[in-house]
């Protein structure tokens, strides 16, 4: 099961001057406006709701600020993927103001990418729900998405259960994006958030079960295989796997791995969950 949370770790509640706008259960792909003191105006998460009951809540982790669609748009391509793969799935994708590696500024209060995600987002996603059961809260991106996603695991391992990445950043050893740089803010936030140290960091907690599904390769096959060496190094139990070429884009070419992989995941951490295969 699960860690308990880590002391850093935020309340799994919406902040109290978060407002949000049609909560209500929306029909696939609505998007729900947030009013979030994390971000700038105008940030939304959209929803696509699976016809049968809800099994788990998959984000969608955006690689560009807004509602950009220079790398293809996630929920479309997701919505192309077999229905046994998106069945009892909630689909979220969320937006930021600014390019989302997922991190807080070391001095802007609209620029606290990851309180945006952990004490908004995720706590709308969930109140949607109603009464129902928590499901497991999976994570799945690409590019900076997948950077986001493995940080993400590490440092909040009991909201979230597991993470499928592909094509993932900054996993190899290169110079930090200039993007990343500015929404730090600092050198010691940016510290802060280097993977690959939070990766060594929480080890021990990511030894517990199979929790990661490092896909490639694209455009970023270094990246691949340093976070894949990493992770043997460091004994984390993960699925590590290169059969998904793909354009450095949302494509179902690797979507359709990630989810299996990400199904398979689940299978093994939960009791009674399975995973099905066509």
């Amino acid at each position: 099961m699960p860690s308990p949370l880590f002391a850093h770790e935020h309340p799994l509640s919406p902040c109290s001057t978060a407002h949000v706008h049609g909560a209500d259960t929306p029909p696939a792909g609505t998007p729900i406006s947030l009013d979030s003191p994390f971000q700038g105006p105008g940030t939304q998460v959209t929803v696509i709701w699976p016809e049968q009951p809800v099994r788990r809540i998959v984000l969608a982790l955006p690689v560009e600020k807004g509602d950009g669609h220079k790398y293809g748009h996630s929920l479309h391509e997701i919505g192309r993927l077999p229905a046994y793969l998106r069945e009892g799935t909630v689909f979220a994708a969320p937006t930021f103001s600014q390019s989302p590696w997922l991190v807080n500024h070391a001095f802007r209060a609209d620029c606290r990418q990851e309180d945006h995600l952990v004490r908004v987002v995720v706590p709308t996603v969930l109140a949607i729900l109603g009464t129902q059961p928590r499901p497991p809260v999976h994570l799945l991106g690409f590019s900076k998405g997948g950077f986001a996603a493995l940080n993400l695991l590490t440092r909040h391992p009991s909201l979230f259960t597991a993470a499928s990445v592909w094509d993932a950043s900054l996993l190899s050893d290169r110079p930090p994006h200039p993007q990343l740089i500015d929404v730090t803010g600092s050198t010691a936030r940016l510290d802060e958030y280097d993977v690959r140290h939070n990766l060594r960091r929480h080890a021990p907690v990511l030894r517990k079960a199979r929790r990661i599904a490092l896909g490639g390769v694209g455009t970023l096959e270094a990246d691949w295989t340093a976070g894949h060496r990493l992770l043997e190094e460091l004994r984390i139990p993960h699925d590590a796997y290169r059969d998904a070429p793909a354009s450095h884009r949302w494509d179902t070419a690797w979507l359709a791995p990630a989810l299996q992989h990400l199904l398979t995941l689940e299978a093994g951490f939960l009791p009674g969950a399975r995973v099905r295969e066509e």
